[in-house]
């Protein structure tokens, strides 16, 4: 079993699960297929057993997930007047990454921080953090089978899309033996991968093809091929009828050019706020680059949110992005054009 080290965390976890009747569970903002699914599942599951379960998600919630069950009972904040002795966290960096209802969590709640980023601050009282695993979603089907506890196959389509989603259609370097492993477990209790792909990757509506048309638009190619970017302004949004959410899979688009070995994504929030999504393929660290300027994630796949007009912040990752680029040595086989493009 994967949390095998961690086995004394996750034998506390299920003896506060037994002790409290109401838990509060947190995922994290701009949502993703991990932070709704683990929080989804596990809130079953504690349901299944009597419990009382709030799950809260910042807004705005991604429309391309409303289909996952339970998604209806998702709530922007605690409820009033609340006395929750225990609180969990899926797959957040850190206590920001939730937004600003965590202010609302009560002083004396034991707050337990489940995830599997390497850059993850600890700030649970009790962290069950494991790097190897290609999402938590395959965290939470393993700690569920140790506490003994029945995975339903709404609970299992929730896990697998987690997994699924976080390894990009199992296409990234996180799919290992272990993750394929694990999905073949979830669909023997009852996930439909078919039906799962499709409701994520086939089901787009009109409005984000013609984001990802206009984002594409803005596409640079640098570096002799080795550095792509592109964004997502507020202009594009509104020409494109979208919002934010439906930007997700671009960066995806920028990592599929051949030769690749840095993707970013501008993403123009507010007059003030710029986000930013990184791909990596080669020896660049993603993680590494985002913390530069406050976010964080994977080697080869992180973010973060700059407090910048989006020009200044691009000229500001850029800048980051051609050094961190330039002192690495290129890729084998890579092959692009050998000057910067418009595209």
């Amino acid at each position: 079993m994967m949390l095998a080290g961690l086995r004394s965390e996750v034998e506390e976890l299920k003896a506060l699960c037994e002790r409290n009747d109401e838990i509060l569970i947190f995922g994290h903002k701009d949502a993703d297929g991990d932070t709704l699914g683990c929080s989804l599942a596990f809130a079953e599951a504690l349901r299944l057993r009597g419990k009382r379960v709030h799950v809260v998600i910042p807004p705005p919630l991604p429309e391309k997930y409303s289909w996952m069950p339970g998604f209806e009972h998702v709530r922007e904040e605690p409820p009033a007047g609340s006395s929750i002795q225990l609180v969990l966290f899926f797959d957040a960096g850190n206590m920001e990454r939730s937004g600003s209802a965590v202010d609302l969590i009560p002083e004396q709640a034991t707050i337990v921080n489940v995830d599997h980023h390497t850059s993850n601050s600890r700030f649970g009282d009790v962290n069950i953090i494991e790097p190897s695993a290609a999402a938590v979603g395959e965290m939470c089907l393993d700690m569920l089978e140790q506490f003994g506890w029945e995975v339903t196959p709404t609970m299992a389509t929730n896990l697998y899309t987690a997994l699924m989603t976080d390894t990009g259609g199992f296409r990234h370097e996180n799919t290992t033996a272990q993750a394929l492993q694990s999905g073949a477990r979830l669909a023997a209790l009852g996930a439909d991968p078919s039906y799962i792909a499709t409701m994520v990757y086939k089901s787009r509506p009109l409005t984000t093809l013609k984001l990802s048309g206009l984002s594409m638009a803005s596409l640079r190619v640098e570096l002799e091929g080795r550095l792509a970017w592109a964004k997502v302004t507020r202009s594009m949004l509104r020409e494109a009828g979208a919002v934010m959410a439906e930007a997700e899979g671009i960066i995806d688009t920028l990592n599929s050019i051949a030769g690749l070995e840095l993707a970013i994504m501008f993403k123009e929030v507010g007059s003030r706020l710029t986000k930013i999504s990184v791909r990596s393929r080669g020896e660049v660290d993603s993680a590494a680059l985002c913390a530069r300027f406050g976010g964080g994630g994977h080697l080869r796949a992180a973010g973060a949110e700059l407090p910048l007009p989006m020009d200044q912040a691009t000229e500001a990752v850029l800048a980051a992005a051609r050094e961190a680029v330039a002192r690495t040595r290129p890729m084998e086989g890579a092959h692009a054009s050998r000057r910067p493009q418009r595209i």
